[in-house]
């Protein structure tokens, strides 16, 4: 009786929360397919040529393309083909897998306006501090910092989907496959944040964690960042956390760390922009975790 009990709570609140939201998953992907149709590549490759500012288009083209960091990898080898520097590929690819447009109304659909902002602001700001440093080191001819060359041919094999997402040219075809890509994390994420909710105690996270010290800060950033979650699975769990007492600055931390490192996105730079690079994205990328997190405690408060 007691699993029985177990199962249709966690059944519930599974069917609860899916409902919620699954309509802004829709709108998210429906967004996402239009601008996978209409985006033209060879529009957006003529304002990456130079410096600063090809770091900034770099990253906000990365932000509004839909799907998981796979695919962009042909867009990303694009860019290198024509000639773009060091900084902007690695923004491209970085920022990729924190910014989507499902995952942005998924995180306000779940989250609130204020994670929303905050996930855009730091998302952005790290891809495009990340891109500059880059540029510097690559001008300096820092070693390891050069511009990779990978054929069209080894981007593909990162992700052998990856091609066929950028081919799409149908909307009916470009939305259903984007919904196949990213329909079975946001359920897994779903579930998982139902687990959680239903087996965890509501006192065990501040109790033998705390809800906002400098350890609650550590052990979020030490379980998000090697965690590997495809994006918008990461929100339903940061949910969950959040309900069982983790403070906002931790949660933020762990929302960022759980997807701005996911395994396949760390394969796909070594391979794309070198191994010294990638190496000196996860160590940024551990620093600034900490800092947005700190940061969205002070400014992002109630």
């Amino acid at each position: 009786m007691f699993l029985v009990e177990i199962g249709y709570r966690i059944t519930k609140e599974f069917i609860s929360l899916t409902a919620l939201v699954f309509p802004y998953f829709v709108f998210g992907t429906a967004f996402g397919a239009l601008l996978d149709v209409y985006l033209k590549p060879d529009f957006a490759f003529k304002f990456f040529k130079r410096g600063t500012s090809s770091v900034i288009n770099a990253s906000i083209l990365g932000a509004v393309l839909p799907g998981c960091s796979c695919a962009t990898i042909p867009m990303a080898q694009g860019l290198k083909e024509k000639g773009t520097r060091l900084g902007a590929v690695a923004s491209f690819i970085m920022v990729s897998p924190l910014l989507s447009p499902h995952t942005v109304v998924l995180t306000f659909a779940m989250l609130g306006w204020k994670f929303t902002l905050a996930r855009v602001i730091f998302s952005l700001t790290g891809a495009i501090l990340l891109g500059i440093i880059f540029n510097h080191l690559e001008k300096r001819k820092a070693k390891g910092f050069v511009n990779q060359n990978t054929s069209p041919k080894d981007a593909c094999a990162l992700c052998p989907n990856a091609c066929e997402i950028e081919e799409k040219k149908n909307f009916f075809k470009s939305f259903f496959t984007i919904l196949k890509s990213l329909g079975k994390y946001f359920l897994l994420g779903m579930f998982i944040a139902s687990l959680l909710t239903v087996l965890v105690p509501e006192d065990a996270i501040p109790k033998h964690i705390g809800s906002s010290g400098a350890f609650t800060y550590l052990v979020a950033i030490l379980v998000g960042i090697p965690l590997y979650v495809c994006e918008g699975e990461e929100i339903p769990i940061t949910l969950a956390l959040l309900k069982l007492g983790l403070g906002a600055g931790p949660s933020f931390a762990f929302l960022l760390g759980s997807v701005g490192t996911c395994i396949p996105t760390m394969i796909m730079a070594q391979k794309i922009i070198g191994k010294r690079p990638t190496l000196f994205y996860i160590v940024f990328w551990i620093i600034f975790t900490l800092s947005s997190g700190l940061l969205f405690s002070l400014f992002f408060k109630g």
